[in-house]
């Protein structure tokens, strides 16, 4: 029992509760009663380490009690949980939210980068498609240049017209050093 000697057993050892701890505050006869007692001071504050902690530590002595856990529902923020008595209770949770891959919305600069790598590209063929495809991220880059979007953006903006524009004046010599080949 938990009220009676505020210490747990995990395993083979004892793990004492600090002196903090809800469920030393409260005193409790049943593992059931100190999840309701911790249950009910995460309800006042969610973000109490210690009250997460005693949780954790009380039910693993429940699950050596019972074994059984069923899942009952979920907010964003708790799992609500029962016995195989029907006992309910809630537990937070602790895991880190996933972000999404690839993400849902595509960074502003995006489309001028693209561009601008297929202008790269285009330089193989004797810098024919590099004269279509620049001109493409430049008019990309200038469309971004005039959305309101964060500094790092625009910075990126003017990267890929300055690129943009090298790169078109390279296929520019490019081109013209191929068409004087042919005559």
């Amino acid at each position: 029992m938990v009220a009676a000697n505020p210490d747990l057993i995990k395993g083979n050892m004892e793990i004492p509760i600090l002196s903090s701890s809800p469920i030393s505050d409260k005193t409790s006869e049943t593992l059931e009663e100190a999840v309701t007692a911790l249950n009910e001071e995460l309800g006042q504050n969610p973000q109490n380490p210690v009250a997460r902690q005693a949780l954790y530590e009380t039910m693993q002595q429940l699950l050596r009690k019972d074994a059984f856990l069923a899942y009952s529902g979920e907010t964003s923020v708790l799992y609500k949980i029962h016995t195989l008595a029907e006992f309910q209770f809630i537990h937070p949770k602790d895991r880190a939210r996933v972000e999404p891959f690839p993400p849902i919305e595509s960074p502003p600069a995006r489309a001028a980068k693209n561009w601008l790598g297929w202008a790269v590209v285009g330089l193989i063929p004797a810098g024919l498609g590099t004269l279509v495809l620049a001109p493409l991220a430049m008019i990309a880059a200038i469309k971004l240049l005039r959305q309101p979007v964060a500094s790092i953006d625009h910075r990126r903006a003017w990267i890929v017209l300055g690129g943009a524009i090298v790169l078109w004046l390279i296929a520019l010599i490019f081109s013209s050093i191929f068409i004087l080949h042919l005559v």
